[in-house]
């Protein structure tokens, strides 16, 4: 069973994708590490970058300048697509190989998506998982975690889909408003149910 974690920015997708990954015992993979992975000297995403943007993005050390791509990507449209149309393939590629191994192993696999349903790749897995909370909630979490200033938060959850528009499409909604324990435990519910539907 294949299954993707979603939600907004600041959700906390990578707590219940660990949580849930544990209670099943599954393969977990995060495409935000896969894209930096893709992205590191020689591998493929790389490269590519190199024949698209030449050294434009490249810091003095030979990598990738993460932080300008990023500030970049979020001011240029035509730079996102040129980016994604290079790391989207190789994502969705490995992910389906990755698919293909535990679906022999008859075993699970979790994923982390951020922007699952803004790149329309929903129909790729068996279940699909949105962790909710408020706006409010995701901006101060944000804020926090990753130590930048209430706009910047609030300009990068314009850019995702509204939650309001996601959970309708969710097969499971994880509310992560409250205190690890209730989420904790929406988990452990889910892993039982998801544990059953996988065997019958």
């Amino acid at each position: 069973m294949i299954i993707a974690i979603t939600g907004g920015y600041g959700s906390g997708k990578s707590c219940v994708s660990r949580l849930l990954a544990s209670s099943l015992d599954a393969t977990l993979t995060n495409l935000d590490s896969l894209c930096r992975r893709l992205l590191e000297p020689e591998q493929e995403a790389f490269v590519q970058m190199g024949r698209v943007f030449g050294d434009r993005f490249l810091a003095e050390d030979g990598t990738i300048d993460r932080v300008l791509l990023r500030k970049v990507t979020f001011s240029d449209d035509t730079i996102k697509s040129q980016l994604e149309q290079i790391l989207h393939p190789l994502v969705r590629d490995k992910v389906r190989k990755q698919a293909k191994i535990c679906s022999q192993k008859n075993s699970f696999l979790v994923v982390e998506v951020p922007l699952l349903f803004e790149v329309g790749w929903q129909d790729d897995f068996d279940v699909v998982v949105v962790v909710r909370v408020t706006r409010e909630t995701s901006i101060q979490r944000a804020v926090k975690r990753d130590g930048i200033g209430r706009e910047e938060a609030e300009r990068i959850i314009a850019l995702q889909l509204p939650m309001s528009c996601k959970e309708p499409l969710a097969d499971y909604i994880i509310d992560n408003n409250s205190i690890f324990i209730s989420t904790a435990q929406q988990v452990a519910w889910l892993a039982t149910n998801l544990s059953a539907k996988s065997i019958t």
